[in-house]
């Protein structure tokens, strides 16, 4: 059953409970291609896939699945049967309260089963919305998402190549049928205008007050209880930031195996993790510093691939990583911030 929200006066649900932090990944993409989006709790996987098509500046016209552990949701498909394989769960009945419904869960999205573009999905955080916020919310993100039928993966990074050099044998057709793209154009508000079009109808903050029911409306006390109930799913309270410069750099502390997790078993660019293959001098302390856009791309590797990790003692080695770097991520913000 879905986590249940607060009631307006029109008797539809506008205000979430909790909202749930992801960070969006598409995977084979280096530098990586993310964002990061504000979900409330009580989303169905359907919805999940509206926001990540928003997201990602996807078009939603190909067909796509969510896979959870060795579970498979999507739209239901009578020729599954046929195929002789297990019909997917109904993704409109799939909860994100249900289904990922702690910090760390993970899914994998997959859209358009011919240029497969897989994506990483984490949840981040577990937060209390704020008032007066339209949910869902894409709050960060880099690089623009690749265009529809590109051929996936590759296919993308050959456009990009082709586009780039004026003496390649196919980029006037190329130029014909994209004329450019600019890798690094992303804005978050486009994403979030997107985001409010699909969803307007039916997330739209509204001023009104509570409903006053039949009965005694509901007392403060009675509020908090509410809150009480999904305690355990709520972050502690934000620590402190350091404002720093955004070129500023800050020391991560990586152990020999976790330099190993990385280097050998993420797909971290050379130029982010070239410094981790120096050993330190003994006695010296294995500290290594890197800006906060480079920690958060760092971490964006190791949590795509602790998604992939059918190792569980790998998985479990990725995952502790992942945390460490975000907490030393929680621990500063740029000035200009």
């Amino acid at each position: 059953m879905c986590m249940p929200t607060l009631k307006t006066d029109s008797g539809k649900s506008d205000v979430p409970q909790v909202v749930y932090q992801i960070k969006i990944v598409l995977l084979g993409t280096t530098p990586p291609i993310w964002r990061r989006v504000l979900v409330p709790a009580e989303f169905t996987l359907a919805q999940l896939h509206d926001v990540v098509q928003a997201a990602m500046s996807w078009e939603d016209c190909h067909l796509h699945q969510f896979y959870i552990g060795s579970r498979r949701f999507g739209v239901p498909d009578p020729n599954d049967a046929l195929m002789g394989g297990p019909p997917a769960i109904n993704e409109q009945k799939a909860c994100l309260a249900d289904v990922l419904n702690k910090v760390g869960s993970k899914a994998t999205y997959i859209y358009d089963f011919g240029d497969s573009w897989e994506h990483a999905l984490t949840v981040e955080k577990i937060l209390v919305p704020e008032p007066g916020v339209a949910y869902p919310l894409c709050t960060d993100g880099k690089r623009n998402g690749p265009p529809e039928d590109c051929g996936g993966i590759p296919g993308f990074y050959h456009m990009m190549e082709t586009l780039a050099d004026p003496s390649h044998e196919d980029h006037a057709d190329m130029q014909e049928w994209i004329e450019s793209f600019d890798l690094e154009a992303l804005s978050v508000e486009a994403v979030n205008q997107r985001l409010r079009k699909l969803f307007r109808a039916s997330r739209k903050p509204k001023p009104a007050r509570v409903a006053q029911p039949k009965s005694a409306a509901p007392s403060t006390k009675d509020l908090y209880a509410v809150l009480n109930a999904v305690e355990t799913r709520l972050e502690p309270p934000k620590r402190q930031r350091q404002p720093i410069r955004p070129d500023e750099k800050v020391p991560l502390e990586l152990n020999d195996r976790e330099r190993e997790l990385i280097l050998e078993h993420t797909f971290a660019d050379e130029e982010l993790t070239n410094h981790l293959r120096v050993v330190p001098k003994p006695g010296e302390r294995p500290v290594f510093r890197f800006t906060l856009e480079d920690l958060d791309e760092l971490a964006g590797f190791v949590a795509a691939e602790a998604n992939h990790a059918k190792d569980k003692k790998l998985r479990k080695e990725l995952d502790h990583l992942c945390g460490r770097i975000t907490d030393v991520l929680e621990s500063f913000t740029d000035q200009d911030d």
